[in-house]
């Protein structure tokens, strides 16, 4: 089971055996830290009789089949021993009962159950006893069986993420005053969320953010301003299914790792791709198995070959330029990983002159060269167009080319060289 703490910020992992493992949400829940596991006592620990964990403020409360209801309090990293609360049964119903969750507001101490008819049913909470079940009024949640995959709660709000990734919200208590009552739904605009299936594992909430877990450990983000969801971006970002070649040290690889994640996180947040382009990013570039290699050149700094996956890296060349530097040279080459490309022929100015678009290419211009979506994901990682002047300046040494067989190189080259004078890749 999977739940989080909204109070403090962390991913709680319960395993089968009641185990409890944490995850810190760092830098504005932007990234996922180190698992840690919890001291004190184990939680959920009876297989299916434990049917329902939810957390709320310091507590983890474990409903069982038949409605019972036991408590844990926490802190920092230590599980207090489990206590059983008095008053009210919950979700006593079977499966008839499909969802629990607990309300996303501070001072608000409720839980509620969804049926599989969309009823909502309301339990107020105090320190040892569980209120007796009130039926919410208003609209009905979660009314399409298993279409409706996940219920979570972000605020005032009851998120409802269905199997096609369309994400559904209802106020709770529209009126701003607590009196069980449900408020209409209304779709959320923007991305799609959860869209993989049974390989999307589970969704929880951080602030405002929903977070979704995958079956192989990667953590994926959407930020939700309003009524809109913002595009997916990765918190952890695991790379299980890149390997590395045995001459790249493990230095090397943390490190092209790192710049991996950071490049894709600034990406999946900027605006310089469209949600398609960042979709085949994933899907076609991302979520394929790539393997690295090392090698050594006087002007190339990397080349992808789409065709037998791999991404081969000049150390000796790139990463003395810097991390700015490699998150564009990976991001250039995995955006060729994606099928995209630019055109053969830059046109550069002559030297000395300054660059105006038409008829010289020039960096944020959004031409015909630096319009390409390789190109714009650079632009993801350098700033914005504010600072194109240092990107003419910089394009000058660089530039990419292909071997016509899908292989991708980028390279460095006198500046007294144009490299439009070196074919780009198509």
């Amino acid at each position: 089971m999977v739940t989080s703490n909204l109070g403090s910020g962390q991913i709680i992992v319960i395993t089968q055996s009641g185990d409890v493992w944490g995850h810190n949400l760092a830098g504005n829940a932007n990234a996922v830290g180190q698992g840690f596991k919890f001291e004190g006592a184990r939680v959920a620990f009876n297989g299916p009789v434990d049917r329902f964990v939810v957390t709320k403020d310091d507590r983890i409360f474990v409903i069982t089949q038949s409605g019972d209801v036991w408590g844990h309090k926490f802190n920092g990293s230590k599980i207090d021993p489990s206590f059983k609360y008095g008053g009210a049964k919950v979700a006593i119903n079977g499966p008839v009962d499909r969802f629990v969750v607990a309300s996303g507001l501070k001072n608000d101490d409720r839980m509620f159950v969804i049926t599989q008819s969309g009823d909502v049913w309301s339990h107020a909470i105090t320190s040892n006893s569980i209120g007796p079940g009130i039926k919410c009024g208003g609209a009905k949640v979660a009314i399409n069986g298993p279409v409706d995959r996940f219920v979570v709660t972000m605020g005032s709000r009851m998120i409802v993420v269905r199997e096609d990734g369309d994400v559904w919200g209802h106020e709770v208590d529209p009126g701003g005053v607590i009196n069980n009552t449900i408020g209409p739904a209304f779709k959320f605009d923007g991305a799609k969320v959860a869209i993989n299936g049974a390989m999307d594992r589970f969704v929880v909430t951080s602030d405002n953010r929903l977070i979704v877990i995958r079956g192989d450990g990667d953590v994926w983000g959407h930020n939700v301003i309003g009524k809109t969801i913002g595009p997916p971006f990765p918190m952890n970002f695991r790379l299980m299914h890149f390997t590395f070649a045995n001459d790249i040290t493990a230095v090397l690889r943390d490190r092209l790792i790192e710049r991996h994640r950071f490049a894709l996180r600034r990406v999946m947040l900027c605006n310089s791709l469209s949600a398609e382009e960042k979709r085949r990013l994933i899907d076609v570039a991302y979520d394929r198995p790539i393997h690295h290699k090392a090698f050594v050149d006087e002007i190339d700094l990397g080349r992808a070959d789409r065709n037998r996956g791999e991404l081969s890296v000049n150390f000796q060349l790139l990463f003395p330029l810097g991390d700015e530097e490699i998150a564009q040279t990976i991001i250039h080459e995995m955006m060729h990983m994606a099928h995209y490309g630019h055109p053969e022929e830059r046109h550069d100015p002559p030297a000395g002159t300054p660059c105006t678009s038409p008829p010289f290419d020039c960096p944020g211009d959004n031409g015909p060269y630096y319009g390409t979506p390789p190109l714009r994901a650079e632009l993801c990682i350098a700033g914005d167009q504010s600072l194109h002047g240092r990107l003419e300046r910089k394009a000058v040494n660089k530039g990419c080319t292909s071997d016509g067989q899908d292989v991708a190189t980028i390279y460095v080259e006198s500046s007294v060289t144009p490299r439009s004078r070196r074919p780009a890749y198509r």
